[in-house]
Order: structure tokens, then C-alpha cells, then sequence
């Protein structure tokens, strides 16, 4: 967080990526985004090291920790890089306005393939103070960051919110083993988590449906106190009626739903007296209201300073109750995305950002999300582009042709499975491996199952409900 704040002083840019990356991954954004200078700690210092070197770039790596894991030279450890020291870069002093250029950030679009796109101090400016002023959120809250903050929706509703509101910020520790790093099935840190809130009086709770499903799983004889907790937030893939219901029941907390999009953080959110219950009596002993619910379904209406239109195919506003394309106009929006084609940044036109999800606005303004013209496969509380994974897997020599979906599970929301018809004699463990080295565990298909071919319409369509 620090270097963060210190890159955005010196007027450079940040780019944030997802610490899980693979070589593959990591390669791929560097090559993009040509950076010259890596600021990593001592357990991914390695993983930098040795893709600069195979992509054969001037990459200067700095270490932020020096931990046993560590093999990199002591000179790394913290010190400025000689491209600082010869940089034209001037300190700053607090009063001096920039609005430029702050952080790169990755998204996946149709394509499968990673796009990248600039966000400024302005638009960061304005998505926290969106946060902030629609959220209510003061000094004397304290927000638990447990949600990515690479991630649009950690770095605004957590660091951009807390920075902004003088907040204070707590982070989960990581998990080490045998001096790496590993992660952890949220259901193994429940406990931990749940002693974490109680201990720090966590106010804010930004999280994913499945975080939420897995702590109203706490065994009722765990004695759990949320009394601090005045908003629990929910983003990344839709809340069911079912998730809502049980972390009510258990907790007496509503979960309010977020929408959001890396093109422009977080842009609604459903804080409406209806979506608070879920029209019976509040758990026993919680001073909760008790009201028919109305919009437990709907992702709320706009934040401050944020419009958004449901238009048709030829760009229109449409009437309530109509569905068509959500687009979000804001100060928080990115301009396009880096060197990408034509057809990719018509996303991008008018003031507005066309997000490729389809919806509805009621008389209210509540806004429903209604599908997706892009589809994804909400996993885990990551959200996965099967485009991409169907990608990697065509890069195998014993891959013929491959479809991904999503196979509901009752605890991680779904899980990958990949569709595979074969050039050869081929093993679900060695495309699984493949994966592995190619992609993030969380995109890694769970399930591999062969067939002869792939089922398609007379025209031609992949029948994708015949796969899951």
C-alpha cells in the first residue's frame, strides 16, 4: 500500500496484478505494459526475476521485505534503484494537483484475452469519494479488507474508501508454509476471520456471495458476535435469495448487493429499507426491522454522482421495466482500453461505458441485473473468462477442440469444467498440470470430461447447457 501511495506521488503509474499469477500471466502483462520497475516482496522476487529474464527486458526488481525465501542480493532489499536515482522525478508537495495517469489494471473481455486500461488520479478522486459519500463511511469505521485489493472493487471499496474517509484499513495475514506463501480455502479461516471482526470491531465487511455462504455455515454453537458490523457488502457475482436469507438468519445483518467493473469501480448499490429483510421476524435477541422484501434481487441505484441507462441496440434510453445494455457514465470512468482495437473500445462511446451486461431499471430506479451478452463463471468468489482458459487449453498438442462452463457447487458458487475433445490418447491429469503452469490456480478446470465432439445447433452454435 505504501508503494502505491509513493508510485502515485511521483506522478508514475502503478500497475496492480494478482500476486497468484503465473509465469504465463505475469509475462503477458509485463510484455504489455512495459514497466521499469517491479516493486514485489521476498516470496514472488523469484517469479519476477526469472520471467524478466526470459522475456529479456530492463526490468529493475525491488524488494519490499527481506525474508528467509528471499535469494535475491541485499542491494535489492528496499534500496532506490538506479533508474529512480537518475530519474528526472521530483518530490512533490501535498498541495500540488495532478490528475494524470495512476494505475494500470487488467481486465478480460469477450476475447478471453487480458486488456489493459489506464485509470487516472481523478477517476480514483471521484470513486472514492462515490464510496465514501453514498456508503457513509467516516473516520470511525473500520473496514476489513479481505477482498483483493488489485481488484477494482477491494482497491475502491477498501483502500481508495479508507484513504479517503481516514478509515482504519485491517488486513487478514497471509499464509505461510515452509517460507511460501499458500492459499487457504476461506472455509479453513472462517475462525480466524470471525475472531478478526469481533476483536476489531470491523464495521464494514466488503465480500463476495461465497464468504458470505460460508461463514452463515458457522455451526450455531460457535458464539459469534457481528454487533460491530454495520454494512456488509456483496460484489463480484450475484447474491441468491438463499446466501441473503442464511446470513440474515444467522447473523441479523442484511448483505447489501454491489455493482461494479474495473472500467469504472463500483457504480450501485442496493441500500434500500426493503432489501433489509426478508419479510420475517428478525433473529431472536437482534433489534432488526422486519418489512416485506421488494428488492432483494435488484444491485440498488446508482452511487453518487453516477448515471446509469439501460439502452437498446441503437444506443437509446429505454423505459422502466424494459431490458436492454447497462451503460455507466461517471468521473470514475477509464477512457478506453491500451492499444486495443477499434471494436474493442466501441465499449466505450458517447460519455458512456457499454458493460456488455444486460438489465432493467423499475420506477424506482432499482436497478436488475437481467444477464450477460459476456459470459463468466463466477468461482470461489473469483470471477473467471472461460474464453481464456478455452485458450490455454488449445495450446495442448492432445487438445482438438474445448468448452468451458460452469458447474454449479454447493459451497464455491461453481467450478471450472473443461469440455475436451482429443487429437490423442490424452489424461485429465496432464491437461490439469498444463493449466497449472499456465494459469492462476482459481482459473485451473476443476472437472476435465472427454467427448467425440462438441454438441452444436444447425447453426453451428456451441449448446452449452448439454456440456454442464
Amino acid at each position: 500500500m505504501a508503494s502505491f501511495f509513493a508510485v502515485a506521488q511521483l506522478h508514475a503509474i502503478a500497475l496492480l496484478l494478482n500476486p497468484s499469477s503465473k509465469p504465463s500471466e505475469l509475462g503477458h502483462c509485463l510484455a504489455d505494459s512495459r514497466p521499469q520497475l517491479i516493486i514485489t516482496d521476498a516470496f514472488h522476487a523469484d517469479l519476477c526475476r526469472r520471467v524478466i529474464h526470459d522475456l529479456d527486458m530492463a526490468i529493475q526488481v525491488m524488494v519490499v521485505s527481506h525474508l528467509a525465501s528471499d535469494q535475491g542480493s541485499e542491494a535489492e532489499i528496499g534500496k532506490p534503484t538506479p533508474y529512480l536515482q537518475d530519474s528526472n522525478f521530483s518530490p512533490t508537495s501535498p498541495s500540488d494537483s495532478f490528475a494524470g495517469p495512476v494505475v494500470y489494471q487488467y481486465t478480460s473481455g469477450s476475447t478471453g484475452k487480458p486488456k489493459r486500461l489506464c485509470r487516472t488520479q481523478h477517476n480514483l478522486y471521484h470513486q472514492a469519494h462515490n464510496c465514501v459519500t453514498t456508503l457513509g463511511i467516516t473516520a470511525t469505521d473500520r473496514i476489513l479488507a479481505f477482498v483483493p485489493l488489485y481488484h477494482a472493487y477491494g482497491l475502491g471499496e477498501c483502500l481508495l474508501a479508507a484513504s479517503c474517509a481516514g478509515a482504519a484499513l485491517i488486513m487478514l495475514e497471509p499464509s505461510v508454509k515452509a517460507g511460501a506463501l499458500v492459499e487457504v480455502p476461506f472455509v479453513f479461516r472462517r475462525a480466524e476471520v470471525t475472531q478478526l471482526i469481533q476483536h476489531e470491531q470491523i464495521s464494514i465487511f466488503p465480500g463476495v456471495p461465497y464468504l458470505y455462504n460460508v461463514l452463515a455455515t458457522t455451526p450455531q454453537d460457535a458464539p459469534i458476535n457481528f454487533s460491530s458490523l454495520r454494512l456488509c457488502i456483496s460484489a463480484g457475482s450475484v447474491l441468491s435469495q438463499d446466501i441473503f436469507k442464511k446470513f440474515y438468519h444467522r447473523f441479523g445483518i442484511p448483505i447489501r448487493q454491489l455493482y461494479g467493473c474495473t472500467e469504472a469501480g463500483s457504480v450501485s448499490i442496493n441500500l434500500g429499507e426493503d432489501a433489509m429483510v426478508i419479510g420475517e421476524a428478525a433473529p431472536e435477541g437482534l433489534d432488526r426491522p422486519s418489512r416485506a422484501i421488494a428488492t432483494l434481487e435488484s444491485i440498488g441505484r446508482p452511487m453518487e454522482n453516477v448515471d446509469i441507462t439501460i439502452m437498446d441496440d441503437a444506443d437509446r434510453p429505454m423505459a422502466a421495466g424494459e431490458v436492454g445494455e447497462v451503460a455507466i457514465k461517471s468521473e470514475t470512468l477509464a477512457k478506453g482500453y491500451c492499444h486495443a482495437s477499434d471494436a474493442e473500445n466501441r465499449a466505450f462511446r458517447n460519455g458512456y461505458f457499454f458493460t456488455g451486461d444486460l438489465g432493467k431499471k423499475d420506477e424506482a430506479g432499482y436497478l436488475y441485473i437481467q444477464g450477460r451478452k459476456r459470459i463468466f463463471i463466477d468461482t470461489g468468489g473469483y470471477k473467471v473468462d472461460p474464453l481464456e482458459v478455452e485458450t490455454v487449453l488449445r495450446q495442448h498438442h492432445k487438445v482438438r477442440d474445448v468448452v468451458v462452463v460452469g458447474k454449479q457447487h454447493p459451497h464455491a458458487g461453481a467450478v471450472i469444467k473443461a469440455v475436451v475433445v482429443p487429437q490423442m490418447d490424452c489424461e485429465s491429469a496432464e491437461l490439469i498440470d498444463y493449466c497449472h503452469q499456465q494459469m492462476a490456480n482459481f482459473k485451473v478446470p476443476k472437472i476435465i470430461e472427454f467427448r467425440d465432439q462438441i454438441p452444436r445447433s444447425p447453426l453451428g452454435k456451441i449448446l452449452r447447457k448439454e456440456l454442464i
